[in-house]
């Protein structure tokens, strides 16, 4: 036995030591990568509008992509916000023309239809002050310069922003000529000081020309080639470089990888006019709605005062924690006085759990400074998700691989063991880590599949939950504290860090309730644990969610009827819930309570996140309640390796459960919908749970063995599930965190590797701190419990009038 443990000590001395190590090593990467984009930001002053105008390039989903920076995709109602009272002008030819009517169509409440060629065009709406024109101007001559001209002078109105382009037609009307280029040349050079005084009190833009496709040219177009335009583009360039005209290259760009869509070779394909469009809108709206989604182009928020005061905090705690670190070792000479003696070593004491607490509060404050580093400060790149089948499914059977490869055998028999219920939550969350980096949520059956991880999660929180309770029989409010620490110091300190309501992590809340549920049900009297039933538990093993319990034959079964009859009432109250959407929207609606459970104004998120999975819990309850049953009428027996049962039951069970769980994958393919899929969910999600426990246990080779891979990400499965908002992807989870551009691959292993150093810690600094801060001392934890409560009562005010509040 001292073999045993000494070995186990000495391989998880070896653990420690190797992951602080990392630890180590991913500080310094990270220290590393942020002097080196610190010094970008410094060098082009952080501007990201350059990446939008000048580089990109077509993703594997035919979206474009520009280098380093997030398109958002508007909406018609953004667009009428975005354009409200201003004026969008186009100037130039026939493609000029094109996006026009693009953006005239796209935003109108009314049937546009085109028919004017060759002169101006204006759309303006009453209402809103929506103006979009479109002036004739096909070559750089004296009437163009007329036009910046009026503008400069002021004898018209000077537009929001203004597209200009020309060239092909020049090439067309003069056959190619090289004295017109020359004469477009010196028109432009003319034009430039008329652009640039403009373009001091507006947007303007200069959009290259874009190429041809020579093959679908008509006769009278074939002059026009990729060579000529590359030649004015190339003037352009030359003449407006250094000046406040912006140059659209990147236009250019996407219409080079989609001449096959062209419909006539030399004017743009529907798929081509939503990518200049798009990056059109990302140019002139981005800095003015500020979509969380649409990094390019926009300028950077100040810290809020709430992000400010945060910061001030741990500040403190970093210069404090340095103090406390100078100063240790200096302490005087105990007394030889007895009673002396014994106070100084309570004050060293308290002295050493103050240093432990600021120490760890101190590397929390580092953490929370590097996720807004991240994700609220333009230091770092950020780019949008592109799903393919193939990313997804390559990661995903990677990492299957991997987790089957590590592997070992466990000493705890019992169903859903802590090893198992380890590894249990690390594989769900890598497939969930999987899921959110590549955008998979538009798949409709991978959706369905996660929602099922999502359910299993609830459920092993009702199945945990109740046996802890049911062994344990405490309800005090020590353990009450203890759990919600572990469960909500990350988020709380994000709400603050990242300027975020609560509900926006929504994971959390969602375990937070229902973990006040099955507190509540097991709570209320009568209650019912092992003892009161008649049974004595007993703990011999340290298991997940259960423990082996032992039962008398008298046993008194009063106390699992009981337990029953609360089961069944928890579920009518669901039942009840759910049927009843403004019941269930007035019980969250009442202010200060409302604060926690709104998002965006409203708390119909939070009605969809409890009404998906709302049986998930109740089911793993009755599920633990079942499994005493089955025990305590010696049905099952799971003390040791061996099946359950015998092997031809256990064979029946693996083959109907793989059938299930196969009947179930194809039943998804069939959802024409996320509504039709989300609507059946609650009542189906409980075959496949049940299905994968079963092949899981029942067979006692796959119950006896565990994967180390999987169950060690397990341990860590909370904070990596919150912490990839911001630290693994980007924009609130809308993007991918991008630190080494043009290296999709190699900056998704770096981030990633970063990412789990820090969600490794952060679940060390919260044990560390769920030690001191909530000790198992009643009235301490009491005394902590109201300057938490009065805490939130300030956060809560601050959430109601905190928008009324500039600091800057």
């Amino acid at each position: 036995m001292a073999a045993i443990m000494n070995t186990w000590k000495l391989e998880n001395a070896l653990d420690y030591t190797n992951m602080n190590t990392a630890k180590k090593l991913a500080f310094i990467v990270a220290t590393v990568l942020i002097i080196i984009h610190g010094t970008r930001i410094y060098n082009n002053g952080g501007d990201t509008c350059n990446n939008l105008l000048s580089r990109g390039h077509l993703a594997a989903d035919k979206k474009w992509q520009p280098e380093g920076c997030m398109l958002h995709k508007y909406s018609k109602m953004d667009m009428r916000k975005c354009l409200s009272e201003k004026t969008f002008t186009f100037v130039g030819d026939s493609r000029q023309r094109q996006l026009y009517f693009k953006l005239v169509k796209t935003i109108s409440v009314s049937t546009v239809k085109e028919g004017k060629q060759h002169e101006d065009i204006v759309y303006h709406e009453e209402d809103t002050g929506i103006s979009v024109n479109f002036l004739w101007q096909p070559m750089v001559n004296g009437s163009m310069e007329k036009v910046y001209r009026e503008w400069k002078e002021g004898k018209k109105k000077k537009p929001s922003i203004i597209i200009t382009g020309s060239g092909v037609w020049t090439i067309k009307q003069m056959n190619a000529s090289g004295k017109a280029l020359t004469e477009y040349q010196a028109n432009l050079t003319l034009l430039r000081p008329l652009m640039e005084e403009v373009a001091m009190e507006t947007d303007v833009y200069w959009m290259l020309q874009d190429p041809v496709n020579n093959t679908q040219l008509i006769k009278e177009r074939k002059m026009i080639t990729n060579t000529q335009i590359d030649s004015y583009n190339n003037v352009a360039m030359e003449i407006l470089e250094g000046s406040h005209v912006g140059i659209l290259q990147s236009t250019h760009q996407a219409a080079s990888e989609l001449l096959h869509v062209s419909p006539d070779g030399i004017h743009l394909g529907e798929p081509a006019l939503d990518i200049h469009l798009s990056l059109l809108l990302n140019l002139f709206c981005n800095d003015r709605l500020r979509p969380i989604d649409g990094s390019c182009c926009q300028s950077f928020h100040p810290p809020s005062l709430l992000q400010v005061g945060t910061g001030v905090f741990f500040g403190l705690c970093l210069v404090g924690a340095m103090l406390f670190s100078v100063t240790r070792g200096r302490s005087p000479s105990m007394s030889e006085d007895a009673e002396t003696a014994q106070n100084q070593k309570k004050t060293k004491s308290s002295a050493e759990i103050a240093r432990t607490t600021l120490v760890a509060l101190a590397k929390f404050g580092v953490i929370m400074a590097y996720f807004y580093l991240c994700d609220r400060t333009p230091l770092f790149m950020r780019e949008n998700k592109h799903y393919t089948h193939l990313q997804f499914f390559v990661p995903f059977v990677w990492v299957l691989l991997v987790g089957l490869f590590f592997h070992a055998d466990t000493k705890q028999t019992s169903i859903l063991n802590r090893d198992q219920t380890d590894e249990w939550k690390g594989w769900m969350q890598l497939v969930i880590l999987i899921y959110h980096y590549t955008g998979t949520s538009s798949y409709l059956p991978i959706y369905m599949h996660i929602r099922i991880l999502v359910a299993m999660y609830l459920f092993q929180t009702g199945y945990g939950h109740f046996f802890y309770f049911w062994n344990k029989g405490d309800y005090g409010i020590v353990r009450l504290c203890q759990v919600n620490f572990r469960l909500n110091f990350l988020v709380v300190f994000l709400c603050m860090v990242m300027d975020r309501p609560y509900q926006f992590y929504y994971f959390v809340p969602l375990v937070t309730f229902w973990f006040f549920v099955v507190y509540g049900t097991m709570a209320v009297l009568p209650r019912v644990t092992a003892k009161s039933s008649g049974g004595a538990a007993n703990m011999p093993e340290a298991s997940g969610c259960t423990a082996r319990l032992s039962f008398n034959a008298t046993d008194n079964s009063s106390g699992f009827v009981l337990m029953m009859f609360k089961l069944l009432v928890l579920c009518g109250i669901i039942a009840l819930l759910a049927s009843m959407q403004v019941l269930f929207e007035s019980l969250f609606s009442w202010w200060p309570a409302v604060q926690l459970f709104q998002l965006d104004g409203s708390i119909r998120e939070w009605w969809f996140r409890w009404q998906l999975d709302r049986y998930a819990v109740s089911y793993g309850m009755f599920f633990a309640f079942t499994y005493l049953g089955l025990k305590k009428l010696q049905i099952i027996d799971d003390s040791f390796h061996g099946n359950l049962f015998t092997p031809c039951v256990t064979y029946l069970i693996v083959t109907l459960s793989v059938c299930i769980t196969l009947g179930y994958t194809v039943f998804m393919t069939t959802c024409s919908s996320k509504v039709e899929c989300n609507r059946l969910h609650p009542y189906i999600s409980f075959l496949p749970i049940t299905s994968f426990i079963l092949v899981r246990n029942v067979p006692g080779y796959l119950r006896s063995r565990y994967s180390t891979f999987f169950a060690w990400f397990g341990k860590i499965s909370l904070e990596l599930f919150i912490g990839q908002y911001h630290i693994w992807l980007a924009a609130d989870t809308k993007g991918i965190l991008v630190v080494i551009p043009g290296y999709h691959t190699l900056n998704m292993l770096v981030t990633f590797f970063i990412f789990v150093c820090v969600a490794h810690e952060i679940s060390a600094v919260t044990g560390t701190l769920a030690t001191t801060l909530v000790p198992r001392d009643f009235h301490t934890v009491m005394q902590r419990l109201i300057m938490f409560v009065l805490f939130l009562c300030v956060m809560l005010l601050y959430g109601h009038f905190g928008d009324k509040i500039q600091l800057f």
